[in-house]
C-alpha cells in the first residue's frame, strides 16, 4: 500500500470510514431504558452497517411543532411517532416525502404514502376488578354509574384526552356535547398529560381512568397484578395508529426507506407489545400470546384521519359542556 494512503488512514480513521448516520426523532418514552427504542436501534445497526441517532421531545404534537418551526433545520430524516389525528396537518405541513413502501399484508388496513404504521391501540377505561366487580358495559352504561369516579386528560394537551373526544363523538355525533355533560359530575380530575392522571389512578384518586386497552397487560406482565382491566364496552373504542415518515429534506432517503421496511418486520414489531405496550401491526399472536392474553383486542369503531377543524369541533363540544 502507498506510504502516503498509510499515513493518511491513521492520521483521518473515522473520516474514512464513517458510517452513514440516520437520524430520527421520537418522544422520550420511546427511546426511554423502558422503552423499545434502545433494543430496535441495536437490532437495526446489526444490519444496515449505520449509526442511529435518536433525538426526543415530550409528546408526538411536540415533534411535528418542531419540525414545522424550524422547518427541521436539525435535519433529522425520520420523524416516529405522530399519529392519526396529527396525519393531515402534517402532510399540509409539505415537510415529508413519500416513502414507496408496501404496506399491504398488515394487521390493520392502510394506505397512505408518506406515513407507514408501527404499531396501535384502542382508548378505554381502566379499572382495579378487585374494587369493581361489575363494570359499565357501554359509555351510556357509565354515564348512569354516579357511584363512579372518573379521571381523563384535557383534549387540548393530551392525545388520549383528545381521543376520548373523538370516541364520543363517534358513538353520539351531535349529541356529544349532552354526553358530555352527563358524565361531568363523575370526572374528578382533568389533567394535562396521561402520565399525571394515570399516577393519580393508581394513588388511588378515581375509580377509573382514561387510558388505552393495552394498560392491564403492564401490570399483569411486569407486576404480576391481574386485577387492572379495560372496559370492554359495546359501544366499540376508538383507535389511535403510530406512525413513521420520512421528512423532504432527510439526508439519506434510502437508508430512512430502510429502517421503515425493517419497521415492518418481525424484528422490530416484537419489542412493541412489552416495550411500548401497544399493538404490533403484525399479527404476533402466536409469539406474544401472553401480552394479547392479558390486553384482548376490543370491538374497532372505524378509524378516523380527522383535519385541524375537525379535532376542534370535538374540542368545542367537550369545552361547551363546562363552560
Amino acid at each position: 500500500m502507498n506510504l502516503k494512503l498509510i499515513f493518511i488512514i491513521l492520521l483521518f480513521p473515522f473520516t474514512i470510514f464513517a458510517q452513514s448516520e440516520l437520524k430520527i426523532f421520537t418522544y422520550g418514552s420511546f427511546n426511554s431504558d423502558w422503552g423499545p427504542g434502545p433494543n430496535i436501534e441495536k437490532s437495526f445497526e446489526e444490519i444496515c452497517e449505520c449509526d442511529l441517532i435518536w433525538s426526543t421531545s415530550d409528546s408526538s404534537g411536540a415533534l411535528l411543532s418542531k419540525v414545522k418551526l424550524t422547518n427541521n433545520k436539525e435535519g433529522y430524516d425520520l420523524i416516529l411517532g405522530l399519529d392519526d389525528s396529527l396525519m393531515s396537518e402534517a402532510e399540509d405541513t409539505q415537510l415529508f416525502q413519500k416513502h414507496n413502501i408496501d404496506t399491504s399484508g398488515l394487521a390493520i388496513n392502510w394506505d397512505n404514502d408518506y406515513f407507514t404504521p408501527f404499531d396501535y391501540g384502542f382508548f378505554s377505561f381502566i379499572y382495579n376488578s378487585d374494587k369493581i366487580p361489575n363494570p359499565p358495559r357501554s359509555l351510556t352504561d357509565l354515564a348512569k354509574r354516579n357511584d363512579l369516579s372518573i379521571i381523563i386528560m384535557d383534549p387540548r394537551y393530551s392525545t388520549p384526552g383528545l381521543g376520548l373526544a373523538k370516541w364520543i363523538y363517534q358513538v353520539f355525533g351531535d349529541q356529544s356535547t349532552d354526553y358530555w355533560k352527563s358524565i361531568n359530575d363523575q370526572i374528578v380530575i382533568t389533567s394535562k398529560s396521561w402520565s399525571d392522571g394515570y399516577g393519580l389512578f393508581l394513588e388511588g384518586e378515581s375509580d377509573l381512568v382514561l387510558s388505552y386497552s393495552t394498560s392491564p397487560a403492564y401490570h399483569s406482565l411486569i407486576e404480576n397484578d391481574k386485577n387492572y382491566r379495560s372496559l370492554d364496552l359495546s359501544d366499540g373504542h376508538a383507535s389511535q395508529i403510530e406512525v413513521i415518515g420520512i421528512l423532504k429534506n432527510a439526508s439519506n432517503y434510502e437508508l430512512a426507506r430502510e429502517f421503515i421496511s425493517f419497521s415492518l418486520t418481525e424484528n422490530f414489531q416484537q419489542h412493541i407489545p412489552q416495550g411500548n405496550w401497544m399493538y404490533p401491526v403484525l399479527d404476533l399472536q402466536s409469539s406474544q400470546s401472553n401480552f394479547y392474553s392479558a390486553a384482548p383486542i376490543p370491538k374497532s369503531l372505524q378509524q378516523l384521519y380527522p383535519s385541524q377543524s375537525e379535532k376542534q369541533n370535538w374540542i368545542d363540544s367537550w369545552k361547551k359542556s363546562i363552560d
